[in-house]
């Protein structure tokens, strides 16, 4: 929970709040009335006690004003963040996800360096940044090779976290420090209690904002690479107010809504100055109060909903007519490519098949074909430990029955930003599971959602109330794959039918129809079920993928014969059954000894 929604739900306990933080205040026409922020009596500090300011303070004799988390955080002299944390367990919420254990990123020595002389400072002077600003952010100077490089040091809580080195003369050659955290430059100079900071796309442009009064940080690697949103997610959250200040241009632009989207549209506005970035603007001629009066006009991103029908012509035209070059959504694959269908981004799919038949193996293969075409994955499989879904994924990945230790640390790391577990065995709470979906897509960019299955979740399986409680679910989940721009997989069964030797149709799908009528698609698994003792051969197929329905494709049916690799535990499009490999490894790959 970020500063902005933490300060809504501390206005709606307003009462409480201030009685707590302010014992010895009184009463007074709607308001809570003090002397000061240490309690004593008076009335020089008041407090909004209800209305659409409740919780908004001020404080007469010292000018101090803010809501009830600058309150909370002066009261008890604290920093935002540590003043967030305490209000979190007075109110009693619980964040959506637990701290994920930090990275082992490698911190850099410092790097050899001077303070700015000679070529660095004349540069700098170029682009009139003052040299109160260069001491502020610590820029220096090196020089190796007969080039010039000036050094952006990143500090946060006084430790070198990271540095880029950028070459004076040629502006493409940069570098970072080897192995460091992407994580934002300018930490050092942010107050422990402001709510509000700009996020540039360069180290100049945060030096620009700061020097003119407007606390900036800037991202590390450009507007398309977010991984800075991992890093400092949790820093960031004490900021109730965000500006992006990205450039002004189309990467500058794209960049700027992915980084509102996940950083949270309710607290974000995209800054836009008369010129191609903050620093092109100052070396225009711009002062602090052109930039003061430029962050006062931002404005929140209009809501995504809210779309002229114009703006989907172009979109249009390419369903008629696609570019051969033309990005597409992640297709279906196994081991080729199967273009007839995509995952496309908002949509729900419903995988059914009767028990044995291999629904969920066949579901596991998909998303390592998600994978490879980099999708992030987080799959809730309340029935089996993470090790044993792993187990069958790394054979899956490999191609192998029994691949060699360096071969699985491989696949390891290959699914290291990649894949995601909910770490639940049994039944989970829907709310709580789509709600730790969001986080995931949120913080790590997760595309591909799945739930294996339904009957895993609070969501009643029959009954009365039933039917009306799995219509609520569907609703629920088809909502969040809307809102999120993400594809979930939901694992459905199907009711038991006289025998399994034909495959069930959509309308056998077990519980209400709103089940597959809510589905953007359909598919169902249906095996031969031949004995597993004998060695899979001969042209019949083993199974068969069949698609019941798709909402918004070209193919509203479609099947598909397939053949298994039982060691590799993969599904194939040919008969010759021979395993592809996901993850490439170049050592030794099969691992011949025994268990």
């Amino acid at each position: 929970m970020n500063a902005a929604e933490l300060s809504q739900k501390l206005a709606a306990e307003a009462a409480s709040v201030v009685a707590y933080l302010l014992p010895n205040g009184k009463k007074a026409s709607g308001e809570w009335k003090v002397g000061s922020l240490g309690g004593e009596a008076g009335s020089s500090l008041s407090v909004r006690m209800s209305g659409a300011k409740a919780g908004v303070w001020s404080d007469f004799s010292t000018g101090e004003k803010g809501d009830l988390l600058d309150l909370w955080a002066a009261c008890r002299g604290l920093s935002i963040g540590q003043a967030m944390a305490e209000a979190k367990q007075y109110l009693g919420v619980r964040d959506a996800m637990p701290s994920r254990p930090e990275r082992a990123y490698k911190r850099p020595q410092r790097p050899q360096c001077q303070s700015p002389r000679g070529r660095v400072l004349e540069w700098l002077k170029t682009r009139q940044i003052a040299d109160f600003t260069i001491e502020a952010f610590k820029i220096g100077e090196q020089v190796r090779d007969g080039k010039t490089y000036a050094v952006f040091p990143y500090m946060r809580d006084g430790e070198l976290v990271n540095f880029k080195l950028r070459n004076c003369d040629e502006k493409r050659d940069m570098q970072q420090a080897g192995g460091a955290e992407p994580c934002l430059f300018g930490w050092h100079l942010i107050e422990p209690k402001a709510r509000t900071v700009a996020i540039a796309e360069g180290e100049i442009d945060a030096m620009t904002l700061h020097q003119c009064g407007i606390p900036a940080l800037s991202v590390n690697q450009g507007a398309g690479n977010h991984q800075w949103i991992e890093s400092d997610w949790q820093r960031l959250e004490r900021f109730s107010e965000i500006l992006i200040a990205f450039d002004n241009d189309e990467a500058g632009n794209k960049g700027a809504a992915e980084v509102i989207r996940r950083l949270g549209v309710e607290r974000c506005k995209r800054v836009v100055f008369p010129a191609k970035d903050a620093n092109q603007w100052l070396m225009d001629g711009a002062t602090g109060k052109d930039f003061r009066r430029a962050i006062g006009e931002a404005k929140p991103q209009d809501p995504e909903e809210l779309r002229q029908a114009s703006d989907f012509i172009g979109r249009v035209k390419s369903m008629f007519y696609p570019l051969h070059d033309a990005v597409r959504d992640p297709c279906l694959r196994l081991d080729k490519d199967l273009d007839w269908f995509e995952f496309r981004p908002g949509e729900l799919t419903v995988w059914t098949g009767y028990n044995g038949h291999g629904k969920s193996l066949l579901l596991s293969q998909v998303l390592l074909g998600l994978m490879q075409q980099d999708q992030r994955v987080v799959v809730f499989s309340g029935e089996m430990t993470p090790e044993r879904q792993l187990k069958r994924m790394v054979k899956q990945a490999t191609g192998l029955d029994r691949p060699t230790p360096a071969y699985i640390d491989a696949v390891g790391a290959w699914i290291t930003d990649r894949l995601w577990l909910f770490n639940v065995v049994g039944s989970s709470a829907l709310d709580r599971l789509l709600q730790v979906f969001g986080y995931a897509n949120k913080r790590y960019g997760a595309t591909q959602f799945v739930i294996d299955s339904l009957m895993m979740t609070d969501v009643p399986e029959d009954g009365p109330g039933s039917m009306t409680a799995q219509k609520d679910a569907m609703r629920k989940m088809c909502d969040f794959g809307k809102r999120n721009g993400c594809h979930v997989h939901l694992v459905a069964h199907p009711r038991k039918g006289r025998d399994e030797s034909g495959a069930p149709g959509k309308l056998d799908v077990a519980g209400s129809s709103k089940i597959t009528d809510g589905a953007d698609n359909v598919f169902t698994v249906w095996s031969a079920r031949r004995d597993e003792a004998e060695p899979a051969s001969g042209d019949e197929p083993d199974a068969r993928l069949e698609l019941q329905k798709q909402r918004n494709g070209d193919i509203q049916h479609y099947k598909t014969a397939l053949w298994f690799c039982h060691g590799a535990q993969q599904f194939a499009t040919n008969s010759r059954r021979r395993a592809v490999r996901y993850v490439e490894f170049d050592g030794a790959a099969f691992s011949e000894a025994t268990p």
